[in-house]
């Protein structure tokens, strides 16, 4: 006899089965659908960060507690003008391509990291790029795994290169420090560096003074562009008379402070000669060039730097009136002819 319940049976397994195919293939395609799209959105994201990395100069690095520090980007190697085979090997920190004076700040800045579990790690230096000159760069990490002390084992970064930017930084830094009538550095330059020679190892600094005399004649007889090229001139003669390691600014008006580390007292009055020597051989620029200088030596930490400072000034504005005596008449028939001006 034959058993319907049986046959149903079959069936609705049969069914069953298929349908749990269906579901199986339906997924299967829906999840290679799926891989396909991620894939071709990770390519064209891949792509769309490899132009922006090409268009900004960016570079990437990683850092790896086994490896070290290494770059194995062909982007890095194009910042500097290697081409594309020039990232073949590996740049580590102890390479010529590191300038030598930052090696050391780089060794600190990723020491820093790595003891202060910091999340992120910055710091400039300079590279060498393939014509042998320096690039500024800056490099940003963070860190992609740590161990179990929390210590990172991996961080990975890019390098930017900032070398217009550091140039325009420099000019700006030159313009807020340099007088623009003179070409010398201006008075805050004076301030900054005589905060840095507050140290042991400058001693014996000395500080000369210098006033450029009849200026205020001058601009009123001749005019003021007269008497800027007579600032012109008194400022490149006591440049001249300088040393390299010296520190000559404008200090204001007709006013000039020299800053001479290491340097005694004896020593700054033959640089004083050496001025005076030259204005005299200078003549008449339609004025005679001359400078009252005073100087003022610090041999001992002991001595406040402002009353250094101050003691030099005050002997140039004894020179002065003494300078200013034996001028007066001729000032008087200068100042007679300018009356007649007209």
């Amino acid at each position: 006899m034959f058993d319907i319940t049986s046959g149903v049976g079959v069936n609705l397994l049969t069914v069953h089965r298929f349908f749990q195919i269906l579901v199986l293939a339906v997924l299967a395609g829906a999840a290679t659908w799926l891989l396909i799209y991620l894939h071709k959105k990770a390519r064209y994201e891949r792509r769309r960060l490899e132009l922006a990395l090409v268009g900004n100069k960016l570079g990437v690095w990683n850092w790896s507690f086994k490896k070290g520090f290494a770059i194995n980007d062909r982007r890095y190697a194009e910042m500097l003008g290697y081409g594309t085979d020039g990232a073949a090997g590996l740049f580590r920190l102890a390479s010529d391509h590191v300038h030598p004076e930052d090696r050391p700040r780089m060794r600190a800045d990723l020491d820093r990291y790595l003891a202060d579990a910091s999340e992120h790690v910055e710091t400039e230096f300079r590279l060498r790029d393939a014509s042998g000159n320096w690039r500024w760069v800056l490099a940003r990490g963070v860190t992609v795994s740590r161990d179990r002390r929390g210590r990172p084992t991996l961080v990975i970064g890019i390098t930017v290169d900032i070398t217009e930017q550091k140039r325009v930084q420099q000019r700006l830094w030159e313009l807020s420090y340099t007088d623009p009538v003179t070409g010398l550095h201006n008075r805050a330059y004076f301030d900054e560096k005589l905060k840095e020679l507050d140290r042991e190892d400058a001693l014996p600094l000395s500080v000369i003074m210098g006033d450029l005399n009849s200026l205020k004649y001058t601009n009123d007889a001749y005019g003021h562009y007269t008497g800027d090229s007579l600032l012109v001139s008194a400022a490149n003669i006591i440049r001249d008379s300088c040393r390299s390691t010296d520190i000559v600014t404008r200090w204001g008006g007709d006013e000039f402070a020299i800053l001479l580390p290491n340097t005694t007292q004896s020593e700054a009055l033959l640089i004083c000669r050496r001025i005076r020597a030259a204005c005299a051989k200078a003549g008449l620029r339609p004025v005679e060039l001359s400078v009252s200088l005073g100087v003022a030596t610090r041999d001992s930490m002991n001595q406040p730097l402002e009353e250094v400072v101050k003691s030099a000034e005050d002997w140039m504005y004894r020179h002065k009136v003494q300078e200013r005596r034996g001028t007066q008449k001729r000032w008087a028939g200068l100042a007679k002819r300018s009356a007649n001006l007209k």
